[in-house]
């Protein structure tokens, strides 16, 4: 596959030419499941619960074309013989990467489980939190972009330390998140008012703070594999 460009693979494709094009389509998909929960979780702070499960549906369904990608990436695995990183390494890092839209979706059936408003004492705090979150998930979507540029550029200098500022900011990110989520978790865990809107926010905002931590592995992952070349 010498002079093989990897590219970002279209949702329509059924095939793809390297493991690297399948992990590309994939996060194209993580991409729009997030958009999706994004949307649903500002509706459903703002009180809307019928329109957010509307938006969390499309996130499962975006899961279940997710992982359609990943089987046929195991399933074509084999086949490819030169990779720019040793194949137990892709397979850690479609395993992160796949984390991501899990989480997502796991945010997505969990929320709307009770369909009540975000206590007031930390409703701002759980407003940042979403926000560095889906920051977190954003900048994952142009590291995946960037490193589809390294492999392009045969590890660039500058294709590289772009993946380098993105894996800061995306630690960055996911540093804030936890801070925030442990202000919000410390709070509910003496919420006596409700015990049941503690247990379920609780879960909540621990599956939300995995989708930046997955994010975090997955550039760790890539900004290694660049260093290394």
């Amino acid at each position: 596959m010498m002079g093989a460009k990897f590219r970002r693979a279209s949702l329509e494709d059924t095939f793809f030419k390297s493991p690297f094009d399948g992990l590309c389509k994939h996060a194209e998909l993580t991409k729009l499941g997030i958009q999706e929960l994004k949307k649903g979780i500002k509706l459903y702070v703002d009180g809307e619960f019928e329109m957010a499960e509307d938006h969390f549906e499309k996130v499962s369904k975006i899961e279940h074309k997710a992982d359609q990608v990943k089987m046929k990436i195991w399933e074509n695995l084999p086949r490819f013989i030169f990779m720019p990183m040793r194949r137990e390494d892709f397979m850690k890092l479609l395993k992160e990467a796949d984390a991501i839209i899990d989480n997502a979706e796991n945010v997505s059936v969990l929320l709307p489980m009770r369909k009540e408003e975000i206590p007031e004492t930390i409703s701002d705090d759980f407003k940042q939190f979403a926000d560095k979150i889906f920051d977190a998930a954003k900048a994952y979507d142009m590291i995946m972009d960037t490193f589809t540029e390294v492999l392009n550029t045969s590890f660039s200098k500058s294709s590289k330390e772009k993946t380098r500022e993105l894996h800061e900011q995306i630690c960055q990110m996911e540093y804030e998140a936890d801070k925030i989520e442990s202000r919000i978790s410390r709070w509910l865990f003496n919420y006596d008012e409700s015990p049941l809107t503690a247990i379920h926010l609780l879960k909540v905002v621990d599956r939300m703070d995995s989708i930046a931590d997955h994010a975090e592995n997955v550039a760790d992952m890539l900004v290694a594999t660049t260093e290394n070349k």
